[in-house]
């Protein structure tokens, strides 16, 4: 039987700042649940991720076999997530882009019934703050981003919008859960095509 998975993820060392609630079905992959993550977080999505569960390493390379980092990597396109026999308070942790890492601390709150015909509604942000993540910079420089934005009261840092063609001011307080359910729908889908395929739809 189908189940709805509940998941709280934060930005480590910004838990009280940037956060999202993702509901998710145990019949999509670890992959999926990864997507979610950076599409909610706005992330511009051309880095490597892995995320770390139980001594276990699920990473986004579906060319696995010639990873020679020596350390064993389980696919995380073909992980269901209801095999990670998740318990409630289990935590992960998810590492984006190796070079300037932001972490993700992911901790699963538990599962409800999974309602016939609602498979197109999820993944879905059911709570959230803090507008997202900053590519290219680690998870302790956004917290100092973050720490300026709050000294100053606005903000003068520029990032790329998501779309690749535009650029806006970044401010992590405009959050708009509506909004953000919006985007979720809209790039979850170019970035597991980007991520598997190598191509958006």
């Amino acid at each position: 039987m189908t189940k709805v998975l509940t998941f709280k993820v934060e930005i480590e060392g910004l838990e009280d700042k940037i956060w999202r609630k993702i509901e998710i079905t145990d019949r999509r992959t670890v992959a999926d649940l990864a997507y979610t993550i950076l599409a909610t977080f706005e992330s511009l999505a051309y880095h490597l991720y892995d995320i770390y569960y139980h001594d276990q390493v699920y990473d986004c390379w579906i060319a696995i076999e010639d990873d020679h980092s020596g350390i064993p990597k389980i696919n995380a396109t073909i992980t269901q997530l209801s095999n990670l026999k998740l318990e409630e308070n289990d935590t992960l942790e998810m590492e984006y882009d190796y070079g300037s890492t932001t972490t993700f601390k992911i901790t699963y709150l538990g599962d409800s019934e999974f309602k016939r015909g609602n498979g197109m509604h999820y993944p879905y942000i059911i709570d959230g703050a803090g507008s997202g993540m900053i590519d290219d910079i680690t998870s302790n420089q956004l917290k100092k981003v973050v720490e300026n934005i709050d000294k100053a009261g606005k903000s003068n840092y520029s990032v790329w919008c998501m779309d690749g063609r535009r650029s806006k001011i970044y401010d992590y307080r405009n959050f708009n859960l509506k909004k953000n359910n919006l985007q979720v729908r809209r790039y979850f889908s170019k970035i597991k095509n980007g991520y598997e395929m190598g191509e958006e739809e």
